[in-house]
């Protein structure tokens, strides 16, 4: 059994400790075994050094304390990645100043730089001076970072 506090404390204590915020979280079984994964970033974006040091200081914490994640485990540590969908407020607000490509569900898909995100729209800078573009997020099927080459 998972005691489902004492590992979030954990994974927040991790993540605090080495400057980073915990994006996303998640426990599934592989096998015989369970594996935790997190996705780590800041605004700088993540390092390995990063995520070997949060995997490093939650493991030594979850050693201490083995009732948290009873019997084998994988830990595993790694950034969002460019291509994973923005779903959030806070990968949005993370993402302000990126271009993102929206997927919407009354039509095509629209590209610019995020402005603004908040928990009702999204503020979209379009390129050419087109000007800005509010799309509700009710209305957001798919967003990601658009890599700008």
């Amino acid at each position: 059994m998972v005691s489902n506090a004492k590992l979030e404390s954990l994974i927040e204590a991790a993540c605090k400790a080495n400057g980073v915020t915990l994006v996303e979280c998640d426990m599934f079984r592989a096998g015989k075994r369970k594996t935790l994964r997190l996705y780590i970033d800041k605004p700088e974006g993540v390092t390995i050094d990063d995520c070997s040091n949060v995997s490093r200081h939650l493991s030594d914490a979850l050693d201490l304390d083995p009732e948290v994640i009873e019997g084998a485990y994988t830990l595993e540590v790694s950034s969002p990645g460019l291509d994973r969908p923005l779903k959030s407020v806070a990968d949005f607000v993370r993402n302000k100043g990126r271009f993102i490509r929206v997927t919407r569900s009354t039509g095509k898909p629209l590209t610019g730089k995020l402005v603004e995100a908040d928990e009702e729209n999204l503020t979209l800078a379009l390129k050419g001076n087109a000007g800005n573009v509010v799309v509700p997020r009710a209305e957001v099927l798919v967003a990601k970072v658009d890599v700008q080459i």
